[in-house]
């Protein structure tokens, strides 16, 4: 787990070896800024990180951040934005996909689909985790923009698939951040146990297998018998 810095300083932050300077990505800049800025935050915190980190580790001057995004602030937002806007396009067809499957079956698609995201954004979740707990200006742009439509949906779902006796009714302020946490635990612990079991929690093998595992464990309980 990484150290946290002592009072008054600030994280230092190398760009990891081997990892290639966006010039040599083949990827729009401001994308790639998006995409590391987002790893920094949601391992540094929005105190704990600065835009000469960010510059740095991208291999970029540190004006072309300033050009793009201005502050701190509106790259921090920028980045949350891009990370949410992939959970959009990764459910934007889904009705699509669901429309011949049982309930059931659609909630294994949907719980599969959520899991897989996690595992490729699981920083997003680490931002959100740290707003939300402190009660941030942030967090209530969190909150409103994304949190709770996302909840809204869920529940909908939830509750559409429960009036046809399927599964049981659930109190969605024990089951959603329950859900939560179970899906993105295996992730946000990903260092120790892969120190502890010798697993890598993100490779798509153990991302397959967890996703199962949460199918399996939440419509188990679901299920009416």
């Amino acid at each position: 787990m990484a150290k946290v810095a002592e009072a008054g300083t600030t994280p230092k932050v190398r760009r990891s070896a081997g990892r290639p300077r966006l010039r040599d990505r083949g990827v729009p800049a401001t994308e790639s800024i998006l995409d590391l800025a987002l790893q920094i935050f949601g391992r540094n915190g929005f105190e704990g990180t600065n835009i000469a980190d960010i510059a740095r580790e991208a291999g970029v001057a540190k004006p072309l951040i300033h050009y793009h995004f201005e502050t701190k602030e509106k790259l921090w937002q920028a980045a949350v934005a891009h990370a949410m806007g992939k959970l959009s396009a990764e459910f934007a067809n889904i009705n699509f996909e669901l429309r011949d499957l049982d309930q059931i079956a659609q909630l294994s698609v949907v719980l599969r689909r959520f899991t897989y995201y996690c595992a490729r954004n699981h920083a997003v979740t680490n931002i959100i985790i740290q707003e939300v707990v402190r009660g941030t200006e942030r967090a209530k742009w969190l909150t409103t923009t994304y949190v709770e439509p996302m909840f809204t949906l869920v529940e909908g779902l939830l509750n559409a698939v429960a009036e046809t006796g399927k599964i049981r009714k659930v109190d969605p302020a024990h089951f959603l951040p329950m859900l939560q946490g179970a899906v993105n635990g295996f992730f946000a612990f990903s260092t120790m146990l892969s120190s502890r079991y010798g697993i890598d929690a993100l490779s798509d093998e153990m991302v397959r297998a967890h996703a199962e595992l949460v199918v399996d464990v939440f419509l188990s309980w679901l299920r009416v018998p």
